[in-house]
């Protein structure tokens, strides 16, 4: 997912990463090993990280949707998780992110209240009467990290990839919240076998961090008294059968589907050096502007247009950028600029 919003700061230098980078992957700088750092201890602060080994695929599939499992559970029980994984199907294209934070916590009640969202009413100083009622009927808030080697907060054009994933997270996990997602796309996306039995090492792994994955005994119906094989007491043996128990973990966590998701999204920034908060940039979710975005992004990707560079308002942004200096699209802009500029000043003198 994290590739379609790169391409909301610049699809040629996105382009140019796929295709002249090993692996189509950013080189690692140290801002951003910076910046996994303050991710590493933000999570860290709300889970427990355990080691768990596994041999196919399909284990570490079923690995991440427990995970998602118990940042769900997370979120119930404390108000906030982190790190929560989503998957969604948007026109055809199978999307995967990582949502750095959900909470119930709304990131700005007074910009909320202006807008008259769902939630708003809420008072962020007392308990609200769900608490006690229907204390999963509660407002649920996203939000993005982003950080930064310096105190000013982006403004302008400059925030707009942020945006665009946080609006499709947002439209990812209210597919998943009303329950129509199809895993079994997942599955063949990934080359999965969603009836592949996982290894008894593996099931002790799990069953030692979830107790669900064993039945008890006690509580199993009696089988006939001929029966010679006995009840099979662990649960949860493939990622076809861990699918039904996040399906119910998402109902009890969003009972109203994607009215539980406020429209209200949030960029929170950091400084990468020591993590402190610098601020945030919310704003109110636009399923026009994100379907536009998507339309357009979606012929690029599927070579119906070429890749297109930064406007000349932009092209600050070419300062960060390792492919400045082969970049065609850059120094045409660069000329327009210039020619611009010339005809300016000449009009000026004929005044």
């Amino acid at each position: 997912m994290s590739d379609f919003a790169a391409g909301a700061w610049c699809e040629l230098q996105h382009w140019y990463t796929l295709t002249r980078l090993p692996g189509g992957k950013k080189t690692v700088t140290v801002a951003m090993k910076g910046g996994s750092r303050v991710h590493q201890t933000l999570e860290d602060e709300v889970h427990s990280m355990v080691q768990v080994s596994i041999a196919t695929k399909e284990e570490a599939f079923a690995l991440r949707l427990w995970n998602i499992v118990q940042g769900l559970r997370t979120l119930r029980d404390t108000g906030m998780t982190r790190e929560l994984e989503v998957w969604g199907v948007i026109d055809g294209e199978v999307l995967n992110g990582v949502i750095d934070q959900v909470s119930h916590k709304s990131p700005n009640t007074s910009f909320e209240r202006e807008l008259n969202l769902p939630g708003s009413n809420q008072e962020s100083q007392q308990a609200s009467i769900t608490d006690y009622v229907a204390p999963n009927q509660k407002t649920i808030y996203l939000t993005d990290v982003k950080t930064r080697g310096s105190d000013r907060l982006p403004t302008g054009k400059a925030v707009r990839p942020a945006r665009v994933q946080l609006l499709l997270y947002r439209q990812m996990l209210s597919d998943m919240a009303a329950d129509k997602l199809d895993y079994s796309i997942i599955f063949d996306r990934y080359g999965l076998n969603g009836e592949a039995r996982f290894s008894d090492s593996f099931m002790a792994q799990v069953g030692s961090l979830h107790d669900e994955v064993f039945y008890d005994a006690e509580s199993e119906v009696e089988g006939s008294p001929n029966e010679k094989t006995p009840p099979d007491l662990i649960a949860y043996r493939s990622i076809s059968q861990i699918v039904p128990l996040l399906k119910a973990e998402l109902k009890e966590t969003f009972p109203l589907g994607p009215a539980s998701i406020s429209d209200l999204l949030s960029v929170e920034y950091r400084h990468r050096t020591d993590g402190r908060l610098l601020g945030n940039n919310a704003f109110a979710a636009d399923q026009g502007a994100i379907d536009g975005y998507m339309k357009y992004s979606l012929e690029w990707w599927r070579g119906e247009r070429k890749p297109e560079g930064v406007s000349i308002e932009e092209t600050y942004k070419c300062g960060w950028c390792e492919f400045a200096e082969i970049c065609q699209w850059r120094k045409d802009k660069e000329k327009e600029y210039l020619k611009k500029k010339r005809k300016a000043k000449s009009v000026a003198k004929a005044v």
